[in-house]
């Protein structure tokens, strides 16, 4: 007789870990998640500096500024640097700049924490900012924009962020070629004495932490101190929720495939539609079995792939989808798409909602699984000024949402005749294609 098997309970209910925080005497946050077992700690230091705050012609100095630092510190120059992170097991491992802020994440292992710290410490204090490798950077930077310009993928998406407006987020985080260009050592230094300051900074460290935690990192980052004699960046410029249609041609003659973006802002996380929203993102494009790649990719045949996203920054969020097409389909599945994200002719049915409910409520927890991953989310709420209670009410909304609940949200915030199509092909098939489905679009080169 075969033994019988253990019956399969519902799992538990998930809880986004709560932080030990601190702030130290110069106005330094620390936000200490305790994850025990988790033997890799992540460090992420976020600061409140926002895009709208860099200089128009030196746009991409905050994503230029973050990813330089690891080129070396005042105390450890060039490899100097690269040598004590891999003495003490650590490594950087993400550096940039988002609409709501600039951070710089480094892992080490528990046992090298102490270590690790100061050195941390130097890259948040003292970045080296040496001119050859400024000069390089920027150098590799512009080599990735001209790149860019012949990624159809590439192209779209940075059409469609053009035609949400005037707003810094319409342009590339980090920067054109005409900005990067214009980017220094100097103009880096500069940016660094008026951005990287302890009181609007927050650390974040999350895993299995030793309990003298808190003291080694008041050693580390206690004497950490802004330069009174430069003013502080000015806050953020909040965005202008204005929808409006608005088709963008990238033309790129004899390209092999199409690529589409129709999109448009939409309120945060703040906004009480916004678990709604995400229900219906679901259902829309976010997962695999979700209406577009279902109908475009599997039933059609029209796209290679086609989903959706919805982000969101402090102040808006952005909801694309996307599709990748051959040339010859486009239009269709450009037609098909738009009629798709018309929820008001197809309203989300209730088995829909429920799938939609039972994959984000559910894949949740499996992607918050690593320190690395905690350390992410905690600091994408910091960034959105969200404390890490929110999200447990924000799961329990979400598993609340009707049918109807997610229809109207979408519908009221996302309407097929105010979305920006973004499209990247060759204007002379697309442009007569386009016209006779009621599409007018702006040629760029």
């Amino acid at each position: 007789m075969s033994p019988r098997r253990p019956p399969v309970r519902p799992a538990p209910p998930w809880h986004f870990p709560r932080p030990i925080t601190h702030q130290l005497d110069n106005g330094l946050t620390v936000d200490r998640y305790v994850l025990p077992g988790q033997r890799v700690i992540t460090m992420t230091l976020l600061i409140d500096a926002p895009l709208t705050a860099e200089p128009v012609e030196l746009e991409g100095v905050a994503t230029l500024a973050m990813q330089a630092r690891d080129e070396g510190t005042v105390n450890h120059p060039g490899s100097a640097l690269t040598e004590g992170l891999e003495g003490c097991g650590a490594a950087v491992v993400g550096a940039g700049a988002s609409l709501d802020g600039a951070t710089l994440s480094l892992e080490t292992p528990q046992t090298r924490l102490s270590e690790t710290l100061p050195l941390m410490a130097e890259l948040i204090e003292q970045p080296a900012y040496a001119d050859d490798d400024v000069a390089r950077l920027v150098d590799d930077r512009l080599l990735a924009i001209a790149t860019a310009e012949y990624s159809p993928p590439a192209c779209a998406s940075k059409a469609f962020y053009l035609g949400l407006g005037h707003h810094r987020l319409a342009r590339p985080v980090g920067g054109d070629a005409d900005t990067v260009a214009n980017l220094s050592a100097s103009s880096l230094h500069a940016w660094q004495a008026a951005a990287a300051r302890p009181e609007r900074s927050r650390l974040i460290l999350a895993g299995d932490l030793p309990e003298d935690t808190a003291r080694l990192t008041d050693a580390a980052l206690g004497a950490w101190s802004s330069r009174v004699d430069v003013p502080a960046l000015p806050p953020a410029v909040p965005p202008e929720l204005t929808p409006t249609r608005r088709v963008i041609l990238v033309d790129r003659p004899g390209v092999a495939q199409v690529s589409v973006r129709f999109g448009t802002l939409t309120p945060s996380r703040s906004h009480e539609d916004w678990a709604a929203l995400q229900v219906a993102n679901a259902v829309v494009g976010s997962m695999f079995g979700s209406r577009l790649n279902k109908v475009l990719r599997e039933e059609k045949g029209l796209t290679y792939g086609a989903g959706s996203f919805l982000g969101p920054s402090r102040d808006v969020a952005i909801f694309m989808a996307h599709a990748e097409c051959d040339p010859a389909a486009a239009t269709d599945a450009i037609q098909l798409g738009l009629m798709l994200l018309d929820l008001d002719a197809a309203p989300i049915t209730d088995v829909e909602a429920r799938t939609a409910i039972a994959y984000i409520t559910g894949a949740t927890p499996l992607r918050m699984d690593t320190a690395s991953a905690i350390a992410a989310q905690a600091t994408d709420f910091a960034l959105g000024l969200v404390p890490p209670d929110w999200f447990d009410g924000h799961m329990a909304k979400v598993a609340t949402v009707s049918a109807d609940d997610a229809t109207a949200a979408f519908t009221r915030h996302i309407k097929p005749d105010d979305l920006v199509v973004a499209i990247c092909g060759d204007a002379a098939a697309l442009v007569p294609q386009l016209e006779a489905i009621g599409l007018t679009p702006e040629v760029r080169q």
